[in-house]
């Protein structure tokens, strides 16, 4: 009960607690980058979690599936550390709004797997949007300093009526003009929060029409004789949408797509019809249980994996990555002899050449989201030369390649090379024949010829979940 009634203080301002900041002891990164590298990375760091974690409709997040997830306990602490090194008062407009729209969204999800075990809702939890934030460069922000404070343009709290940023705060340079389609994007990890997406300034003003257009559909969930049910984000933020109540619905009215739904909003602005507000504060938590596990067992150098990742694995993932959870083991048919020193010597059946391109497909394996594996994986696969062209991919992919020819290079390398060995050992029935693919962890001969010349139908007829468009 007391704790229901600190939550209550809280979202009305009247209750503070600690601010959490949840990079405070991340190591500050080495180099540097330029505002338009910051903005570009941070969204693409958006993609990547959507792409793997969140539903194809953007409603639900796969929580525990992330928290377990290598892109969550090493490329978080990544982006935790590259945050340090941002200024946002260096970008420009378009820029800064691109980038704290997707700040916003990331620093949510990660204060939400922070905690001990999910919440109910971010709603139940004391005083959420004050207690959790970044460090930005120079500026310590937490979620409603970011959504108030920089993206409505320092305006009032809807419920506490503070500012974010007093005259004489230093944050207030990060302050953007006011514009109320940030509230068609901005997740607050609840379930009739607006969908989650990945942002890009190169766009950023079409998406937000089209963001803003979804809202205005999507915010009038019933209408019926008596009563109009519309999203609270029209209530709370009606000074976002006009002067006065009425404004606000004459505004939803006008963005409306259907000429009956306008009309009846605005005969509730005129008081001739009846309205009530509603938002369901239930946590989105999703789930991957339904997920198609698919495996890859290849060679970098092997023709028949190259054949399979460019007709095969690469479309079908473009079409059902959502249901999809994907991993890559190269290594192949190759043979793995400790030397006693830590090391490892391989014989692979394309040569030396091949051992080194699956060298540095194990160290991307073991540090990039699947996503970018996917997209760093193919390139590899479908130049002339795939063992060697991980350099050419990762400036395609944009990643740093680096840090990959170091590890490819390393025991460390090694080692995960040598694991992959191990799995592919493993697999009953004897592989025999490279590709692999197993789905759901099972193979046999027919399975597999299944697979390789029909990926998706092996997938679809494996997918338990709801219908799936690209399944019919």
């Amino acid at each position: 009960m007391l704790s229901k009634f600190l939550s209550l203080l809280a979202w009305a301002g009247l209750y503070r607690v600690g601010l959490e900041i949840l990079n405070a002891e991340a190591p500050f990164p080495r180099g540097s980058v330029t505002p338009s590298e910051a903005v570009d990375w941070t969204s693409r760091f958006m993609q990547q979690l959507v792409d793997g974690w969140v539903s194809q409709d953007g409603r639900q997040v796969a929580y525990s599936a992330l928290e377990q997830s290598p892109f969550y306990t090493r490329n978080f602490p990544e982006f935790r550390s590259f945050l340090l090194s941002v200024d946002p008062a260096r970008m420009q407009e378009a820029e800064r709004k691109t980038f704290f729209i997707n700040v916003y969204n990331l620093l949510t999800i990660d204060a939400i797997l922070r905690m001990d075990s999910l919440p109910r809702s971010t709603l139940s939890v004391t005083q959420f949007w004050r207690r959790y934030g970044y460090q930005v460069g120079p500026y310590k922000l937490h979620l409603d300093d970011i959504e108030h404070g920089i993206l409505r343009g320092n305006r009032a709290h809807p419920t506490s009526g503070d500012v974010m940023f007093a005259s004489d705060d230093p944050r207030r340079v990060l302050t953007l003009p006011a514009d109320h389609r940030i509230h068609s994007v901005l997740n607050c990890g609840a379930a009739s929060c607006p969908p989650l997406d990945s942002y890009f300034a190169s766009d950023l003003d079409q998406t937000l029409d089209t963001s803003m257009a979804n809202l205005c559909r999507d915010g009038v969930t019933s209408i019926n004789k008596s009563t109009i049910i519309i999203s609270s984000i029209f209530e709370w933020f009606r000074s976002d949408f006009g002067a006065t109540e009425q404004d606000a619905l004459r505004f939803l009215a006008t963005c409306a797509d259907d000429p009956a739904r306008s009309a009846a909003l605005n005969a509730a602005a005129d008081g001739k019809r009846r309205y009530t507000y509603y938002y369901d504060w239930s946590l989105n938590n999703g789930t991957v249980a339904d997920r198609v596990k698919v495996s890859v067992y290849f060679e970098s150098m092997c023709s028949d994996s190259i054949r399979f990742f460019k007709n095969q694995l690469y479309p079908v993932w473009q079409e059902l990555r959502d249901i999809i959870d994907l991993e890559f083991i190269p290594f192949g048919k190759a043979r793995a002899t400790p030397t006693g020193t830590g090391d490892y010597e391989f014989q692979c059946q394309h040569g030396p050449v091949e051992c080194y391109g699956n060298r540095v497909m194990s160290c991307a394996q073991n540090s990039l989201p699947i996503g970018t594996q996917v997209e760093f994986f193919q390139c590899m696969m479908t130049k002339p030369s795939p063992a060697f062209s991980g350099m050419e991919c990762s400036e395609e992919v944009g990643i740093a390649w680096a840090p990959l020819q170091e590890c490819a290079e390393s025991v460390k390398g090694a080692a995960m090379l040598y694991t992959n060995g191990v799995r592919t050992a493993s697999l009953r029935p004897w592989v025999n024949f490279i590709p692999t693919i197993t789905i759901n962890g099972i193979y046999d001969k027919r399975r597999l010829s299944v697979s390789l010349r029909a990926l998706k139908s092996q997938i679809c007829a494996s997918y338990e979940g709801p219908p799936h468009q690209n399944c019919l």
